[in-house]
């Protein structure tokens, strides 16, 4: 087999992966995390997790991030502790949620319905 052969092989493998992720991602309705005193509109949230597009702060994998989130502007910022999973170039930042207020999971579930 070809080095390309073996390399479109692998690649295919990989977009045939299983999700492994056990909660559904949702970008609707819009939820706004804010880290550091700056707030991002989250790319997809679910209840094990979120991505943000638009993080320019300083992370790195493994650190463990605090702040507060909010599904609109008007209301109070619910406090959050996350682990950064993924890095990415152009400010994408994937967290997993450490700890998250019960009503804030049971908002997630019910707005995925």
């Amino acid at each position: 087999m070809s080095l390309i052969a073996r390399i479109v092989e692998r690649l295919r493998g990989r977009l045939e992966m299983p999700e492994r992720r056990s909660a559904m991602r949702s970008s609707d309705p819009w939820l706004f995390v804010a880290i550091g005193g700056t707030e991002h509109r989250a790319r997809d949230w679910s209840a094990g997790g979120v991505c943000l597009e638009t993080f320019r702060g300083e992370a790195a994998i493994g650190e463990i991030l605090a702040g507060t989130l909010r599904w609109h502007k008007r209301e109070r910022g619910r406090p959050f502790a996350a682990e950064v999973m993924r890095i990415e170039p152009g400010g994408i930042l994937a967290l997993r949620w450490l700890d998250l207020p019960e009503r804030i999971l049971d908002e997630m579930d019910a707005r995925q319905e």
